[in-house]
């Protein structure tokens, strides 16, 4: 199986190297549509669209980046979804299914930052390998409005009630939080968050504390999706070669 990695972060780094960890035992590459056109579908058998510092609800797409990168974007992922390749996007990639299939995204009021409960709302091939409720890290100024008539919501947290979707009919999921990140990282952005919004009063301290609740969650998820894919492509004798 071929998994095209979408890496939309803004900095040079990337944000490659919190999902390669879990992809070891599949053929992956990645791609940087800040920077270079998206690549054809073809030969791609499942796409991961990672998180960014762009913003698809006031149109910040960052600086000395490719215009027009962002919707781009949106139009390739609904062309992928409907070809049926199983996708998941994170955190900005999930807001780009938002985008593609659902009512759009627009600032979250307040900014929701920390590792916080998040409740399984429908059964789902998905999200079963997860406790309900687990505890995973978020880091989003935006988020998808509403879910329309082609996503279904399939996990909400207390300030965030689109937490996690299911393109319906589709093998294609969105998920607002952060399963791919590090402790490290996660302070990083903690630390940042804190600084540009003093009004949310979090408390850097008491979010380690609780980081160690999500420990498994990423490994359990990113599993299952490749576990899914492969699946789907079994039966529909899909797999690209």
């Amino acid at each position: 199986m071929r998994v095209l990695l979408v890496d939309n972060y803004l900095d040079p780094a990337g944000g490659t190297h919190n999902f390669a960890p879990h992809l070891s035992g599949v053929a992956w590459r990645h791609t940087r549509p800040t920077r270079e056109p998206l690549p054809s579908l073809d030969g791609v058998d499942a796409i991961l669209l990672t998180g960014s510092g762009a913003n698809l609800a006031d149109g910040y797409e960052g600086v000395d980046m490719r215009p027009g990168w962002t919707r781009e974007l949106v139009d390739w992922t609904r062309r992928a979804v409907l070809a049926d390749i199983p996708t998941l996007g994170v955190c900005f990639g999930h807001q780009v299914l938002g985008a593609a299939f659902g009512e759009g995204v627009g600032k979250a009021t307040p900014p929701e930052v920390g590792y916080v409960e998040i409740q399984t709302l429908a059964p789902d091939p998905l999200l079963l390998v997860l406790p309900s409720p687990f505890t995973c890290f978020v880091s989003h100024e935006d988020e998808v409005i509403g879910p329309g008539s082609e996503l279904q919501v399939i996990a909400s947290s207390t300030l965030c009630k689109v937490q996690a979707v299911r393109v319906r009919g589709r093998p294609a999921w969105g998920i607002q939080f952060h399963a791919e990140m590090s402790q490290e990282e996660g302070m990083d952005l903690l630390r940042y968050r804190a600084q540009k919004h003093p009004e949310l009063g979090l408390n850097v301290d008491s979010e380690r504390s609780k980081a160690h609740r999500m420990a498994g969650v990423g490994a359990r998820l990113f599993s299952r999706f490749l576990e899914l894919a492969e699946g789907h492509h079994a039966a529909t004798g899909a797999l690209r070669m």
